[in-house]
């Protein structure tokens, strides 16, 4: 009999891609991760080339050569897998943790096969957008 060998590990398991994150932040976020069955990965600045779908453990093609210098762009965390309810849950839980996470995303199938830098980019470009909406 073969043994079968799983193609992610992380399907369906809500997880949280972590970007530039200060200790505190971090420390809110894997203190959560009991309650919400998450994992919670760290990007580091050579894997800002990876894709989402990549990161999240996914044998995906894509991708490109690329770090980032982490002073380029602000904390951001990237949600996947997450019901509606635990991700309201999730996004207040850090709103009272007063956790000062500025860019946030939930993966879609369109974001997923996106290079994790150019997926902050854009992140970057909606922010600036809003804020000079909001003057």
């Amino acid at each position: 009999m073969k043994a079968h060998i799983a193609r992610n590990q992380n399907a369906g398991v809500p997880m949280v891609l972590e970007w530039n994150l200060a200790g505190g932040e971090r420390g809110i976020l894997d203190g959560m991760s009991a309650a919400f069955g998450m994992k919670c990965r760290v990007v580091q600045p050579e894997e800002a080339g990876m894709t989402v779908a990549q990161l999240l453990g996914e044998d995906a093609p894509g991708g490109k050569t690329l770090r980032l210098d982490p002073a380029a762009c602000p904390p951001a965390i990237v949600l996947a897998n997450f019901r509606n309810k635990d991700l309201d849950t999730l996004l207040d839980l850090l709103r009272q943790a007063n956790a000062q996470i500025p860019l946030k995303a939930v993966v879609t199938p369109t974001n997923r096969n996106w290079v994790f830098g150019d997926l902050l980019g854009h992140l970057l470009e909606e922010r600036a957008a809003f804020a000079k909406r909001q003057r």
